[in-house]
């Protein structure tokens, strides 16, 4: 389960020419255990919460390719699949502790044991700069009363015309 920023969003998108609705999904708490209620990424409309998160095939994500099990955005992935076989770890108030090995490890790239801890550092820093923009994109979504409103058109705050 990818759950991409909106900067992730717009860096596919304009990388593959696709609109976001190709590749994403809105996923409810139900169909995702992963994210704690607290997370300050859920969309609120309908009555109902939802994430963001890449659209997920029968077989996975949907950048994935079926015969190589290769992701075809490679160069473009979301900092969470970069950071993959690794996830941040975090403290209650949301500080930095450290990294862990990803539960679902299967990413033939790291199996040799040796990771570099200053490239996933820089990582680190640049999903807490993405995700500060993502809240407030999230809470001005959140604020907007509309009945009208879809999960769908949080994308529209972020992406203009790609």
């Amino acid at each position: 389960m990818c759950l991409p920023t909106p900067k992730d969003v717009i860096r596919i998108a304009r990388a593959t020419g696709l609109h976001p609705k190709k590749f994403l999904e809105f996923l409810t708490p139900d169909e995702i255990s992963e994210v704690s209620a607290s997370d300050p990424t859920w969309l609120e409309c309908d009555g109902q919460r939802y994430i963001m998160a890449l659209r997920r095939g029968k077989k996975g994500c949907v950048f994935l390719k079926k015969k190589s099990r290769r992701c075809s955005i490679y160069e473009h992935r979301p900092i969470l699949c970069r950071l993959y076989p690794l996830r941040i770890q975090e403290d209650r108030k949301g500080k930095f502790k450290g990294f862990t090995l990803h539960k679902s490890v299967g990413c033939p790239r790291y199996r040799d044991g040796v990771v570099e801890a200053a490239p996933l550092r820089k990582l680190y820093i640049e999903d807490c700069a993405h995700s500060d923009d993502y809240n407030d994109l999230v809470e001005a979504f959140n604020r907007d009363r509309d009945p009208a409103k879809k999960p769908k058109h949080f994308v529209k705050l972020f992406v203009k015309k790609i």
